[in-house]
């Protein structure tokens, strides 16, 4: 189980072991990657799409 960001065609794996839902992501003022990097939200943030597979979910947004 992972969730995934999609941003500007790349592909960041986030820390957390679990498909995080919507509204949890819309939640969260930040997110850190499972490199270490944190993603910090802006005022543009925006969920173009959501797709689900088996175990992961994968968010394409707009930072």
């Amino acid at each position: 189980m992972k969730t995934v960001f999609m941003i500007a065609k790349k592909k960041h794996i986030l820390k957390y072991e679990r498909k995080m839902p919507e509204k949890e992501v819309l939640k969260m003022k930040s997110f850190v990657t499972n490199k270490g990097n944190k993603l910090v939200k802006t005022d543009k943030f925006k969920i173009k799409k959501i797709s689900e597979k088996d175990k992961e979910r994968i968010f394409e947004i707009i930072l």
